[in-house]
């Protein structure tokens, strides 16, 4: 993905359930045989693009692949939500979402008079469980059954990851993996599952990405949970069935470097921001999220844009568009 993520829940899904391979096995293992037969999973390609909106960029993420559905177009979407409390218009943002996939497909194919099948996923992680409805008409009242034609229906299939879910991601060994440590937070099991997430890396120790995928795994567990850092490196080392004592020293130094970086990066978003109260006259809390996610050089540009920039508007769609891309 081009567009740096700082979540380390959302860098987790994207680096893990963002590949092709994993992605087609995820569809293949958990969803039902009737649509899977459907779909021709060999051509899955991800979509180099985000249709999250810009107030839910801390708390969503999302993948889109392109895929044939029996010689057609189609998109798999994943959706991943990890808000604090369970938002029950949920579905309402995920039709719009997906509308927005619909118009991107209209520019692209407009020799087309039909629009593609989206199959929406959503991945529930949050310290509170998913109750709210998973039928886009649940949402709206309805007052008689002569008004339910006029009325959009379509569901998703939701996998609640949170302390109290109950479902299971079945797949391979990255699934697994992903399943175990996005489920681990806020579990008071934390620690087991963590170590389990560990003993399935097993399973890939000969695989050509292990070093890659060992580093995305450490790096979340580092982030994420509480546990001490000689803690930590025992556990890895006495599950995992290569040594790995000088692999954990590098990262822990690396993240320190990164994490004093970040910080730079973080102060020139605020600095930012404050420019640009001062120039429009309003506080731009809406575009903090955005402003943390530019690199050195698009933050020399944007100061450029807000000293010649009318409106706020022209600088909030500029941001908008360079980190979605």
């Amino acid at each position: 993905m081009t567009q740096q993520i700082s979540n380390p829940h959302d860098k987790l899904f994207k680096q893990l359930l963002g590949e092709p391979e994993t992605a087609a096995d995820f569809v293949t293992n958990n969803l039902p045989a009737q649509v899977v037969s459907h779909l021709d999973l060999k051509t899955l390609q991800v979509v180099q693009v985000s249709f999250i909106d810009t107030q839910f960029v801390q708390s969503e993420a999302d993948l889109l692949f392109s895929v044939a559905i029996d010689g057609r177009p189609g998109y798999v979407y994943f959706l991943f939500e990890h808000q604090s409390s369970p938002d029950g218009f949920m579905m309402l943002r995920l039709l719009g979402y997906m509308v927005r996939v619909w118009r991107r497909f209209q520019g692209e194919h407009r020799q087309l008079d039909r629009l593609p099948v989206i199959v929406p996923m959503v991945l529930f992680h949050g310290p509170k469980g998913r109750q709210t409805p998973l039928s886009f008409q649940s949402l709206v009242d309805i007052p008689a059954e002569s008004f339910v034609p006029y009325t959009p229906a379509f569901q998703c299939k939701l996998y609640d990851l949170s302390p109290f879910g109950q479902d299971q991601l079945a797949g391979n060994a990255v699934i697994r993996i992903l399943a175990d440590l996005l489920s681990a937070y806020g579990s008071a099991d934390f620690q087991e599952r963590v170590r389990r997430a560990f003993d399935t890396l097993n399973e890939l120790l000969n695989a050509p990405g292990f070093g890659k995928l060992l580093e995305i795994v450490f790096r979340y567990v580092l982030q994420v949970f509480d546990i001490p850092k000689e803690e930590l490196g025992q556990l890895v080392t006495s599950t995992l069935k290569r040594d790995v004592r000088e692999f954990i020293m590098t990262t822990y130094e690396q993240l320190k470097q990164e994490g004093w970086q970040e910080g730079r990066q973080e102060g020139a978003g605020l600095v930012l921001a404050r420019l640009v109260a001062k120039k429009f006259q309003t506080q731009p809390d809406e575009l903090l999220p955005l402003l943390g996610k530019l690199s050195a050089a698009q933050q020399e540009e944007l100061i450029q844009r807000i000293l010649e920039s009318s409106t706020l508007q022209d600088v909030t769609e500029w941001l908008e568009s360079v980190c979605q891309n």
